[in-house]
C-alpha cells in the first residue's frame, strides 16, 4: 500500500481539525488515485466521506473547494474503480451526504453526482440550408399548406395562429430579426424529427408538423392581403409553418382572462409535461428554457454568463413571475423547440439543465396560484409589500411538487421511483409559499454604464418596456447615474442571493438523485 495514501487516509479518519492539511491530505489521495486507483480501499472511500459529512470545516470562507476536492475524488472512485463494491460505496456515501447535509457539503455532493457519465448520445440534426429561404406568395401558401385564406387568425407572441377545425391550427412562427432565422430552422428540424420517434412517448404528446418548401422549411411570404396586414401585431419577416393540435396554446397557469384549468387538471398537464422533459432528456434531447430563468437581464450582453441563471451558485432568481407567463409547456404537451438542444452522457451539463427543469416546474406552481389574482403584487398603496400568500394552498403545493419529481424521474430513468425523496417537503412548501407570496424584492438597477452601450431609442424602449412612463423618461438622462426600477418580483435584492435556499437545495437533491440512479441503472450496480 503506497504511505502517502495510507498516511492521508488516517489523518482524514482521524484529525481533519486544519483546514489546509485536510486539503492538502485530500490532494495527495486524488494524485495517488488518479495514478493507480486500484489502491483505493473501503477505507479510502470512508475518509473522503468523512471529511465531507463532519463539516469541520462549514464556516471556512473556502469550504466548498474542499469539500468539492473530497467529493470529485469519490466521483473518480464512482466512474472509475473498476472494483464495481467500491463503486456502489462511493455513490451511496455521496448520497448520504446529499441526504443528511446542507450548505457546501451538500453542494458538493450533489455536484458530484450529478456529473456522473451516462449511456445517453443525443441526435445529431442535419441543419443544412440555414441560409436557405424561399419567398413564396400568399396564395401559393394556402393551396401547399391547405389554409382556407378566410380562417379566423389572431396573434399570439410572434405567431401568426390560424384555426382550421375546431382542434387545429395552422400556425406561422416569424422571426423578428435574420439572426432567429438558425433557431427557427432548428425548431422545424426538431419537429420533423420527434415525428419519427413518437413511439417513446405513451403519454399525450401533439408534435407540431412543419411545412417543407423544397429543401427548406424557412420562407418569406409575398403578396399578403392588406386584410391580413391590416390585423398583424407583427412584422411577418422570415418564418415556419407548422400544423399542431389547438391545446398548444393552452397554458397550464392561465391569466384569468384566457382557458382556465381546475387544479385536477393543471395537475395532469404538469405531471405529463415532466415526464415528458425526462424522457426526453433521457434520449440525449434536453429543453433549455421550459421557462426563462436569468439572475440578471439587465447585463446580460455584458455578463461572461449572458445573465442566464447559474443555480448551483444560489444567486438572485430575476423577475420569477414574469419569467412564467408563457412557460414552454402546455396542454399538448412540450413547446418551442427551438429551444431543444441534443447533449450527451458524458456531458456536464446535464446537472445544471435538469437543475433548470425542476426549478421551472416548482416556478410554474407557484405561478398558478398568483395568476388567479395578478393584480397582487409588487407594493400596496402604503409601500408595504403584497402579501398574497392566502393564495396559496399549502396541501396542493406539496403534493404537486412530490408528484413532478416522481414524474420527472420516471420518464429519465425508465423506473418508478424507490425511496421518497430524501427532502423535507412540509418545511419547502412553506418557506416556498412565504417567498412566492409575498413581494419583498423588487427593484431592478439599471446601470449608468449599461445604459452607455444603448442608443437613444434603444433606452427609451428599455424603459417603457419596464413601465416607466414616457414624461418620466424625459427626467432621466441616459447614462449619467443608476436607475432604479421596480420590476420584480425576484427571489431575493439586485445582485444578492437567492432569497429561496431551500429551492437551490430542493433542485440540487432532485437533479442529483435522478443523474446517479440513472447512472447506476445503467451500469447495473448494486
Amino acid at each position: 500500500m503506497h504511505v502517502d495514501l495510507v498516511d492521508s487516509e488516517n489523518y482524514l479518519l482521524n484529525s481533519c481539525q486544519d483546514f489546509s492539511a485536510t486539503y492538502m491530505a485530500v490532494a495527495r489521495l486524488e494524485y495517488d488515485l488518479n495514478k493507480n486507483a486500484s489502491l483505493a480501499s473501503s477505507k479510502t472511500v470512508e475518509a473522503l466521506y468523512t471529511v465531507i459529512q463532519k463539516s469541520v470545516h462549514a464556516s471556512q470562507r473556502q469550504a466548498y473547494f474542499l469539500y468539492r476536492k473530497a467529493a470529485k475524488t469519490l466521483f473518480f472512485l464512482a466512474s472509475a474503480c473498476e472494483d464495481r463494491d467500491l463503486a456502489a460505496k462511493s455513490i451511496e456515501r455521496l448520497k448520504h451526504i446529499v441526504t443528511d447535509c446542507v450548505g457546501p457539503s451538500h453542494r458538493a455532493a450533489s455536484e458530484a453526482l450529478g456529473s456522473l457519465p451516462l449511456n445517453i448520445t443525443g441526435p445529431s440534426l442535419n441543419e443544412e440550408n440555414i441560409k436557405r429561404v424561399v419567398s413564396i406568395p400568399w396564395d401559393d401558401f394556402c393551396r401547399k399548406t391547405g389554409l382556407n385564406p378566410r380562417c379566423a387568425m389572431k396573434c399570439m407572441g410572434r405567431s401568426l395562429v390560424f384555426s382550421l377545425t375546431s382542434d387545429l391550427l395552422l400556425v406561422i412562427k416569424c422571426s423578428r430579426s435574420d439572426s432567429e432565422n438558425a433557431a427557427l430552422n432548428r425548431e422545424a428540424l426538431w419537429m420533423t424529427y420527434l415525428q419519427t420517434v413518437k413511439s417513446e412517448f405513451p403519454i399525450r404528446f401533439d408534435i407540431p408538423t412543419p411545412f417543407r418548401f423544397g429543401k427548406t422549411y424557412l420562407f418569406r411570404l409575398t403578396d399578403i392581403p392588406n386584410r391580413l396586414k391590416k390585423k398583424m401585431a407583427i412584422n411577418v419577416n422570415t418564418a415556419i409553418g407548422f400544423r399542431v393540435h389547438s391545446d398548444y396554446f393552452v397554458y397550464p397557469n392561465p391569466l384569468p382572462d384566457e382557458p382556465r384549468l381546475d387544479r385536477k387538471d393543471f395537475m395532469e398537464v404538469m405531471r405529463r409535461n415532466a415526464w415528458l422533459l425526462g424522457r426526453l432528456a433521457a434520449m440525449g434531447i434536453v429543453h433549455t428554457a421550459p421557462v426563462p430563468l436569468f439572475h440578471n437581464r439587465v447585463q446580460r450582453h455584458r455578463r461572461h454568463d449572458g445573465g442566464y441563471y447559474e443555480w448551483p451558485r444560489g444567486g438572485r432568481l430575476d423577475r420569477w413571475l414574469m419569467s412564467c407567463r408563457y412557460p414552454n409547456l402546455g396542454k399538448s404537451g412540450i413547446r418551442d423547440f427551438e429551444h431543444l438542444e441534443a447533449v450527451s452522457g458524458s456531458s456536464c451539463r446535464y446537472y445544471r439543465l435538469i437543475g433548470n427543469h425542476f426549478i421551472s416546474l416548482v416556478l410554474i406552481c407557484a405561478s398558478y396560484f398568483r395568476n388567479h389574482h395578478p393584480e397582487r403584487a409588487g407594493f400596496d398603496e402604503k409601500g408595504a409589500p403584497v402579501d398574497a400568500r392566502n393564495l396559496f394552498c399549502p396541501n396542493s403545493m406539496r403534493e404537486w411538487v412530490e408528484a413532478l419529481f416522481d414524474a420527472y424521474y420516471e420518464g429519465f430513468t425508465g423506473r418508478k421511483t424507490g425511496d421518497r425523496l430524501p427532502v423535507d417537503f412540509d418545511n419547502f412548501v412553506l418557506r416556498a409559499i412565504d417567498e412566492f407570496g409575498v413581494d419583498q424584492y423588487m427593484e431592478e438597477i439599471f446601470r449608468a454604464t449599461d445604459q452607455q452601450e444603448m442608443s437613444d431609442d434603444e433606452f427609451n424602449d428599455f424603459l417603457v418596456k419596464r413601465g416607466i412612463a414616457g414624461n418620466r423618461i424625459d427626467d432621466l438622462p441616459k447614462g449619467v447615474e443608476d436607475i432604479t426600477m421596480m420590476t420584480g418580483p425576484h427571489l431575493g435584492g439586485f445582485n444578492q442571493r437567492i432569497s429561496l435556499p431551500e429551492l437551490i437545495h430542493f433542485t440540487g437533491t432532485a437533479t442529483s438523485y435522478c443523474i446517479s440512479d440513472r447512472y447506476i441503472f445503467d451500469q447495473n450496480l448494486n
